[in-house]
């Protein structure tokens, strides 16, 4: 203090005005400046590709690996909502890329280059293509009426990018997800559908999200579309408790729950060890061996799920003495209502696969009864039936709805994998199965009736 005492006034003042001036700055980052999306296109270049994950929220960054016909300047890369209207836009850059890693089919692609960009923190949960070839899934965290579960596993098992399926021969017991996959067929007309629920809310999610019970909890329901074959033991788990705690599910897919499958990484397992030309699986689990659900060595029986099987089901479009449909057994069910349908009356559902509940007999009029002795179910009712066949015999497709027990919610099945396609929902009666789906949602969201007595 002395020092500054003896200091001549102007200089004290000159010190006083510098810390006033100091203590004064802005110490706020200046904002970044906002690149503008380029007016050029980027879809004339794209020829195919994939994104990092199968599933984002809105906000996070997403990796796409896409593959260009040419290395473009900085374009306008659109993303697509399922019925083909622009939903946003991004900057991206495009390359040409050339497969790095080998058994592609196994291992991925293994692109080079990825644009990055954000997901729009407003953007709607749902089912995206970018430039209308990419999928894409937007979930939300929110609290929903329904979580539709798209079959994205089923997707990678047929797909043939690469060279090798599940199916292929020779076929892979080990496929990517890090390769160009395809909106699933018998999904898509469904999915178009319910985009266009605007008094639902809807989240839409991929089959590993299943394996994480947050991914549902905040839903009323679930509901599985198109053909949904391919399930983790997590996965069903999660679906059970869903139900048990006391929520709904309605299916809207056949030969649903078929194979059990896990995951490493970007890859999915199926060695499918009980077929004579696959090799087995080398897991020492084997609760988690990959085999079909209704083996008794995974002794988890498909039936406890969803009340009915693939083999009990079979298929639809095969010489069979059936109606390309659903004969109405319950005309007086509430999940009917609006239709002034009759007994005997046929809903048009060509399918090509079913599922079937156990059937213990016949009425003296062809009509099947469901065998409860073997479900064990609190109650379980037959709406309509189909008459298929496998292995030369015949089988009979079941849309049913069943409760499991007095506390539990309740599973609305309709069986077939082409309830959602372009023969059901798209197809001759597709606004009668329309409006049983809807019937479906509705009674179960505000706690109606869905049962005949």
């Amino acid at each position: 203090m002395k020092a500054l005492q003896r200091s001549p006034p102007i200089l004290l003042l000159c010190v006083a005005i510098m810390l006033l001036v100091e203590s004064c700055k802005d110490t706020t980052e200046a904002p970044q400046p906002v690149i503008p999306i380029p007016t050029d296109p980027c879809g004339p270049s794209l020829n195919s590709g994939y994104a990092e994950k199968l599933s984002y929220l809105p906000g996070e960054k997403i990796k796409a690996f896409i593959n260009s016909n040419k290395n473009t300047a900085p374009c306008r890369l659109d993303v697509y909502d399922i019925n083909g209207d622009v939903a946003f836009s991004v900057r991206a850059i495009l390359k040409t890329q050339i497969i790095a890693n080998s058994e592609p089919s196994i291992n991925g692609f293994g692109y080079s280059y990825g644009s990055e960009f954000e997901i729009p923190s407003g953007t709607k949960s749902g089912i995206y293509l970018i430039e209308k070839k990419i999928p894409l899934i937007v979930r939300t965290t929110q609290s929903v009426d329904l979580t539709i579960v798209y079959p994205s596993n089923t997707d990678n098992a047929y797909a043939l990018a690469g060279g090798k399926s599940l199916y292929s021969k020779p076929k892979s017991s080990i496929v990517s997800f890090h390769r160009p996959l395809e909106l699933q067929w018998q999904a898509l007309i469904g999915l178009k559908w319910f985009a266009t629920l605007n008094n639902l809310s809807i989240n839409y999610i991929s089959d590993s999200d299943m394996d994480d019970y947050a991914s549902i909890q905040n839903s009323k329901i679930v509901v599985l579309v198109g053909h949904s074959e391919y399930w983790t033991r997590e996965a069903r788990k999660n679906f059970d408790r869903f139900v048990e705690e006391g929520r709904h599910a309605v299916i809207l897919s056949g030969n649903t729950m078929w194979w059990q499958v896990r995951y490493s990484t970007h890859q999915m397992i199926c060695y499918k060890s009980f077929d004579l030309n696959s090799e087995k699986d080398p897991i020492a689990d084997p609760l988690l061996n990959t085999v079909q659900w209704d083996h008794p060595s995974l002794q988890y029986s498909i039936l406890s799920s969803i009340g009915a099987d693939f083999p009990r089901g079979g298929y639809g479009l095969q010489t069979d003495k059936g109606w390309d449909g659903y004969k109405i057994v319950s005309p007086q069910s509430p999940l009917l209502e609006g239709l002034n349908l009759q007994k005997g009356d046929i809903i048009s559902l060509p399918s090509g696969e079913y599922d079937g509940a156990p059937i213990s007999s016949f009425t003296a009029d062809g009509y099947p009864e469901i065998d409860n002795s073997i479900l064990n179910f609190h109650r379980v009712e037959l709406i309509g039936f189909d008459r298929g066949a496998r292995g030369g015999k015949e089988t009979i497709g079941t849309f049913i709805v069943f409760q499991k027990s007095p506390a539990s919610g309740i599973v609305v099945n309709g069986a077939s994998y082409d309830w959602c396609s372009h023969r059901g929902m798209g197809g001759q009666d597709g606004d009668k199965i329309k409006k049983i789906t809807m019937n479906a949602i509705s009674k179960l969201l505000h706690k109606q009736k869905v049962f005949s007595n």
